[in-house]
């Protein structure tokens, strides 16, 4: 296939991982590694010409298309732009445009020189990728601009320590078990929440908590054993935040 074909073929590719994100996961993974290898292809073109058997051309274009992945990662970090899909694919965008007019300039170095159509062919390269990078800067640019609503508040709830390992219904001696707990709040004022504890569906403890904005906090709450060695439902709450286990007491059921 033409180098022309292949800049373009790319750029298709890359347009549509940009702006593809309603697309199935797998299509979209397929899309990038035929990029990926098409742009180890002209990594080829640009730095030799040299004919090798299918087998190795095809390794060395995956091995080139990988590596150029975080080589425009990379770049773009060190210049200050925001890592994310649509900046990655403008960088891509841009590494192929150039690699292509390289390979273009190579393979018509043995051409007349006044050949009129090598500046069309570099230019039909060149100039889609330039106004890919422009418009995509730009519109990154003006996306950071716009105002953005702030992220909703919200207040955790979380099982720690020996508790966080739960995985099966726990025994609760007679006397009852202190569970560990992790409230955290972000975005939302300081305010005063009850803290409860259920188990099945009675309520056994509840006290005031005050919870603070963008502060973690460990406390601790004695669930008491319930009354018969069944499975029950135990719940934690606070306010609207709550976290759930299963435990079992001492006597039969």
């Amino acid at each position: 296939m033409t180098t022309p074909r292949l800049v373009l073929g790319v750029h298709a590719a890359l347009l549509l991982l940009a702006l593809g994100e309603g697309l199935l996961s797998w299509a979209l993974a397929g899309v990038c590694l035929a990029a990926l290898v098409v742009i180890g292809e002209l990594w080829l073109r640009a730095l030799t010409g040299e004919a090798m058997p299918p087998a190795h051309r095809i390794g060395l274009a995956c091995a080139a298309g990988l590596v150029s992945l975080p080589f425009v990662a990379l770049t773009l970090h060190v210049c200050g732009v925001l890592i994310e899909a649509r900046s990655v694919a403008a960088g891509l965008a841009v590494l192929a445009t150039l690699l292509g007019a390289v390979v273009l300039v190579r393979e018509r170095g043995a051409s007349a020189p006044a050949d009129p159509r090598l500046p069309r062919m570099i230019g039909a390269v060149v100039l889609p990728g330039l106004l890919t990078l422009v418009v995509g800067f730009l519109a990154l640019q003006a996306y950071g601009r716009l105002p953005h609503p702030p992220q909703p508040g919200y207040t955790s709830l979380a099982l720690s320590g020996w508790a966080a390992g739960i995985e099966r219904p726990v025994s609760i001696p007679a006397r009852g078990v202190r569970v560990p707990l992790l409230v955290s709040s972000t975005g939302k004022p300081a305010a005063t929440e009850p803290l409860r504890v259920r188990v099945g569906g009675r309520l056994v403890s509840g006290r005031p908590m005050t919870v603070k904005p963008d502060v973690t906090r460990a406390v601790d709450v004695l669930v008491p054993a319930p009354p018969d060695g069944c499975v029950h439902r135990i719940e934690i709450s606070l306010g609207p935040a709550s976290t759930v286990f299963y435990g079992r007491g001492p006597a039969t059921c």
